[in-house]
C-alpha cells in the first residue's frame, strides 16, 4: 500500500515549499482566527505551490510523496497555521484514502484532475458522528446514477472544493433506508463527483462552522437536495474501505497537531528569550531578572522540546512501519487502533504542551489574540477526530480481553 517514489533531495524540496507557505499561513492566520472565517486567499497559495498532488502518484502526474513525507508537509503546515493547515490535510486524508478505493478508471479520471490542483473535499460524519452509518439517501435513477438527499456536519473546504468525495446509503427507488441492519451496512457506500466549490445542481452549503478554535478551517454543513452522482463515481462498500486506509487520517491528523505543538515552542521559547521581569521583590535592588536565566523555565522549556521530539518520532517509528511493510505481521484487528496511537499521543501532546507554554509565559498569554492564546484553543480540536483516544483504548482493549 505504501511505495517510495521521490528521492530523498525531492523529498526535501516538498518541505522546503511547504514552509514558504507555512509562512503565508502564519500571517494570514490571526485575521482569519479572529473574523472566524475560513482563509479564501490559502487556496490560491495551495494551488500554485504544487502541494495540492503531493501524495498523487507519480504515473498519474503527481508528485508520489509517500505517507511520512505527506506527514512532515503537514507538520510544516501547521507549524505555520494549524487551523489553515487542518483545512488542506483534511484534502490529504481523502486524497489518500481514495487511493486504496478508486479503481483504474476512476484514478485515470480524478488523479490527474488532483495533481493539476483540484481540491478534494471528503465528508463522511453526520449528526451522529463518524461511527454512524450514513443518513445521507442515495437514491438510484431511471437513467443510471443516483441523487443524494441528506447532509454532511463536517465540509471541510466545501467552499474551495472542485471533487467531493463522501458517503451514503443506496436506498430503494421511492428513497427508503434499508430496515435490515447488514443490507444497510453493505449498501453504505463511497462515491466521488464534480463539486465545483458547491456550486453544482443540488448542493448547499450552510456557513455552520463557530468553534472554539481552528476556526480558519471552515468546516461547514454540506446539505445535498439531488446532488446528481454518475455510475461511475460509485467506490464500493463505505466501512471496509475508509477503515483499510484510515493511517491517512491518523497519521495526518498526528502531524498536524506535532506542527501546532512545534508552533507553541517556536512561540515560546522567542517570548522567553527576551522577556524580562524587572526588580523583583526577591531580587537585589536594581536587578533586572531575565526569564531565560531561571531554573524553572529552562526546565519547562527543555521539557516542551522532550515531549515534542518525542511525539515526532512516535509519528516517523510509525509511518516507518507501514513503509517498511512491518504491518502486515499484525493482528489485522489491531491495525487500525495500534497505527491511531501516533495520533492519540500526539494530540495528547499538543495539549501537553500548549498548557506548559502558557504557565511558562503567564498571565498575558490569556489575553485574546495572544499566539498562546489561538494555540491553546487550537490543540483542544484533537482529540475529537478519529479514532479519538476513547475509540483507540477502547478497541484494543476489548481485543485484548477476546472481543470479535
Amino acid at each position: 500500500m505504501h511505495t517510495v517514489e521521490m528521492t530523498t533531495k525531492e523529498q526535501e524540496q516538498a518541505i522546503d515549499k511547504a514552509r514558504e507557505v507555512a509562512a503565508e499561513f502564519r500571517r494570514l492566520g490571526p485575521a482569519a482566527d479572529e473574523q472566524n472565517t475560513f482563509c479564501y486567499e490559502s487556496a490560491g497559495i495551495m494551488k500554485d505551490s504544487g502541494l495540492v498532488g503531493l501524495p498523487v502518484p507519480r504515473e498519474f502526474g503527481g508528485l508520489g510523496a509517500d505517507i511520512w513525507t505527506v506527514s512532515r508537509v503537514a507538520t510544516e503546515l501547521a507549524r505555520g497555521d494549524g487551523g489553515i493547515a487542518l483545512s488542506y490535510n483534511m484534502h490529504y486524508i481523502m486524497v489518500g484514502i481514495m487511493l486504496g478505493l478508486l479503481s483504474d478508471e476512476q484514478k485515470k479520471e480524478w488523479l490527474p484532475r488532483i495533481a493539476d490542483g483540484d481540491i478534494l473535499c471528503g465528508t463522511f460524519s453526520e449528526a451522529r458522528g463518524f461511527g454512524g452509518l450514513a443518513d445521507t439517501r442515495a437514491v438510484p435513477q431511471p437513467e443510471g446514477g443516483w441523487r443524494l438527499y441528506g447532509k454532511k456536519t463536517w465540509g471541510t473546504l466545501s467552499e474551495v472544493s472542485d471533487i467531493w468525495s463522501g458517503s451514503a446509503t443506496i436506498t430503494d427507488a421511492d428513497g427508503n433506508l434499508p430496515t435490515d441492519f447488514e443490507t444497510r451496512v453493505a449498501n453504505e457506500h463511497n462515491f466521488i463527483a464534480d463539486f465545483d466549490c458547491g456550486k453544482v445542481e443540488g448542493v448547499r452549503i450552510e456557513k455552520t462552522w463557530d468553534a472554539l478554535g481552528m476556526r480558519a478551517t471552515g468546516t461547514h454543513t454540506i446539505h445535498f437536495d439531488g446532488y446528481y452522482i454518475p455510475e461511475s463515481g460509485d467506490c464500493g462498500e463505505m466501512r471496509g474501505g475508509i477503515l483499510a486506509n484510515l493511517e491517512w487520517a491518523s497519521l495526518t491528523f498526528a502531524s498536524v497537531y506535532l506542527g501546532v505543538a512545534l508552533h507553541t515552542y517556536d512561540e515560546t521559547k522567542e517570548i522567553l528569550a527576551k522577556k524580562s521581569l524587572g526588580p523583583t521583590f526577591a531580587a537585589s535592588v536594581g536587578d533586572d531578572i531575565k526569564t531565560r536565566e531561571l531554573g524553572y523555565i529552562q526546565d519547562g522549556l527543555g521539557w516542551m522540546k522532550v515531549k515534542n521530539e518525542t511525539a515526532r518520532r512516535v509519528l516517523h517509528s510509525t509511518c516507518v512501519q507501514l513503509l517498511n511493510g512491518d504491518d502486515d505481521t499484525w493482528d489485522p484487528a489491531m491495525r487500525v487502533p495500534l497505527i491511531g496511537i501516533a495520533k492519540v499521543f500526539c494530540t495528547e501532546n499538543c495539549l501537553d504542551v500548549t498548557r506548559k507554554a502558557m504557565h511558562l509565559v503567564g498571565g498575558m498569554s490569556y489575553r485574546k489574540g495572544h499566539p498562546l492564546e489561538r494555540l491553546y484553543r487550537d490543540a483542544a480540536a484533537g482529540p475529537f477526530q478519529p479514532l479519538t483516544e476513547e475509540q483507540t483504548y477502547m478497541v484494543i482493549g476489548g481485543l485484548e480481553l477476546g472481543g470479535d
